[in-house]
């Protein structure tokens, strides 16, 4: 296997306040990443993009001017000079699953939890610039909502739930597989719905579920399985 070399990558880190920004840019330096960006919101973020190439960028999510989902659409719908598919980290409170949703919806590569940890950083990030990097639901990331706090929910990437007749109860969120459609909402502990009933799942997105297992409602899945699934099955 190839040594991991943090320094080949530049990494962009958006974080609105500057104790904060640092703290996470000294973590980078000590981790081995030597080619680090910073700016203080996503305008500004935009403007960096602009005349430098990035590998990941890691952003918070409440900022002024150009907020963090607002960044995110704006790279993966390739209104920036980043490709759609640059690797990207949002740093959230795990508590807010109305953010934690649309990220998944733009198939961010992971989440940073606040209070951040070097741990927590130092694996996030080598997964995210050393992993998959193919997009699945770029045909609908223009219908989704960036404004923060909107409390408005979005069928974006639901689709009508097919025939019951081959629906399956999965126990727990690591017999998920990519071609499987959730027949009802997923929930966080606090209640939140992270997806939505009718989502086709994707390796990213089941991922993210898994990553994400700590906080969400610990109940049986139901999935519809596409004809060939349900055959393995």
């Amino acid at each position: 296997m190839a040594t991991f070399e943090p320094s080949k990558f530049t990494i962009l880190v958006v974080e609105d306040n500057n104790l904060s920004r640092k703290a996470l840019i000294g973590m980078l330096f000590k981790s081995g990443y030597e080619n680090i960006l910073s700016a203080p919101d996503g305008r500004s973020a935009i403007e960096k993009i602009e005349h430098n190439h990035i590998d990941l960028i890691i952003t918070d999510i409440n900022m002024p001017h150009i907020n963090g989902l607002e960044l995110i659409k704006s790279v993966r719908m390739g209104q920036t000079k980043a490709v759609p598919e640059t690797s990207v980290i949002a740093v959230t409170a795990l508590s807010d699953t109305e953010t934690i949703s649309t990220c998944m919806r733009f198939e961010i590569d992971a989440f940073l939890p606040k209070p951040i940890t070097v741990k927590d950083a130092r694996e996030q990030i080598e997964q995210a610039v050393t992993g998959h990097t193919e997009l699945y639901q770029q045909h609908l990331y223009n219908d989704v909502d960036t404004e923060l706090n909107s409390g408005n929910e979005t069928d974006t990437l639901a689709k009508p739930i097919p025939d019951a007749s081959q629906i399956t109860t999965l126990q727990n969120l690591y017999e998920l597989q990519a071609g499987m459609t959730l027949v009802g909402d997923v929930f966080a502990n606090n209640g939140g719905c992270l997806l939505k009933a009718g989502t086709l799942l994707d390796n990213r997105l089941v991922k993210r579920l898994r990553e994400l297992s700590s906080i969400i409602d610990d109940h049986p899945i139901q999935v519809h399985l596409e004809e060939s699934q349900a055959e393995e099955a």
